[in-house]
């Protein structure tokens, strides 16, 4: 068929996929992905392409309009190699045609050229982060314990999941549990499992995350909200390599490498006698800090520009980046919700922003505030030819407050 002569020749991956299964693969895909063609017939297109996009925001399920663009996608091939694409989707008959190129050189060249690193979302120019980021494949050769302290919102999931991947540990499972959203009562049976019959309503075995995590890695985030209680069977776990069940009548040994998140400090919890000082430094044994978005400022311009390029992949749209005022806001704010809250920011300004770039008109209410108190402020300096008591009077504040907003927006008499 001249069609298949077509698309055997070309250099960029095609698969034709119908109802995410794919039913062609041409020999470029092969070289991509690592995957052979008589390999992936019948496998649904995510489990091979294995994108960032794939489970959280595949185009095809959010009913992206098509054709649909996206750039620099990060992927994962064969041999969990990362890997960037230029992707293409359109609709073709019954189903869809997915093309791919591999784009890993060119973005490889390109953040070296400018200075910053990527580890899959960790996009960063900051000193601080770099360092962090440049002992994740020590931290990850060992299997140590490892404590991620930070802020909500500042990456510590990344750090972790970035741990995991390069570890020795990376073909075993990568179990994650959040200590502060499961209620007191059921954490233990959460954490170790329980056996039929431990209470009226255990109708059968139940595995906890300690044994669903068994030779491979187990985060647990929020480690500060774990009672004491716990924290003592969790000490075991740690020095004995056992656990037991509820209703069991024997442990269970385990192999787990442990990863423990907090946005508290443990060791003043120490202090204060809310956490067992035995097992703060049985976990402490690598500590990493991820600093808060205000001590990075320097990553704001990546990061904004990192997902502005996410958006654009999600949405569809062709939004080339943020204006002037937008940035100097962005830069100015201080982010208690850390990376998180920029990509939230982004997000709401880029499905508000009918142009080219996102504006101020664009952003959430509390960041326009800032924006327009500080152009009232300007203009009533303006209008009394920037005599600050004359200023203050018309805008109904003391001078002492003027100064100080005036020092918080950098505006210089």
């Amino acid at each position: 068929m001249e069609w298949r002569k077509l698309v055997d020749s070309v250099e960029e991956g095609i698969f034709y996929v119908e109802n995410f299964a794919i039913k062609y693969a041409n020999p470029a895909s092969e070289k991509i992905t690592g995957f052979r063609a008589e390999e992936v017939q019948g496998k649904r297109c995510f489990e091979v392409l294995r994108t960032d996009l794939c489970q959280s925001a595949c185009p095809l399920r959010m009913g992206a309009g098509l054709p649909w663009k996206g750039k620099a996608v990060f992927s994962l091939d064969r041999f969990n190699e990362e890997k960037f694409l230029d992707i293409k989707i359109d609709k073709i008959g019954k189903g869809w045609a997915i093309i791919f190129e591999d784009k890993t050189r060119e973005v490889r060249l390109s953040k070296e050229v400018r200075g910053k690193f990527q580890f899959r979302d960790i996009i960063t120019a900051s000193p601080k982060m770099l360092e962090i980021l440049r002992l994740i494949p020590r931290v990850a050769a060992s299997d140590s314990p490892v404590l991620i302290e930070g802020e909500s919102g500042t990456g510590k999931e990344l750090v972790a999941s970035a741990i995991h991947e390069m570890s020795p540990r990376s073909k075993g499972p990568y179990v994650k549990i959040n200590c502060a959203s499961i209620p007191e009562a059921l954490m233990e049976s959460e954490l170790f499992g329980y056996k039929k019959g431990a209470f009226t309503d255990a109708r059968r075995d139940k595995k906890g995350v300690f044994a669903l995590a068994h030779r491979g890695t187990l985060l647990l985030d929020e480690i500060g909200e774990l009672p004491l209680m716990l924290q003592a069977k969790l000490l075991r776990v740690l020095q004995e390599g056992e656990f037991m069940p509820l209703g069991a009548t024997s442990p269970v040994k385990v192999d787990v490498r442990i990863v423990a998140a907090t946005n508290k400090s443990l060791s003043a919890m120490v202090q204060e006698g809310k956490f067992r000082e035995d097992l703060f430094y049985r976990l402490n044994v690598i500590y990493l800090r991820i600093p808060p978005l205000r001590e990075r400022k320097e990553d704001i311009p990546l990061l904004v520009e990192h997902f502005v390029d996410l958006f654009n992949s999600i949405y569809g749209k062709q939004v080339e980046g943020v204006s002037d005022d937008v940035m100097g806001l962005l830069m100015e704010y201080d982010y208690p919700g850390n990376v998180r809250e920029l990509r939230n920011i982004i997000e709401s300004a880029f499905v508000l922003s009918a142009g080219k770039l996102i504006t101020v008109e664009d952003l959430p209410t509390y960041l326009r505030g800032e924006e327009m108190e500080r152009r009232k402020i300007e203009e009533a300096l303006r209008k009394t030819k920037w005599k600050r008591e004359k200023a203050a009077k018309l805008l109904g504040i003391s001078r002492t407050t003027l100064w100080r907003k005036m020092k918080k927006y950098g505006i210089k008499a």
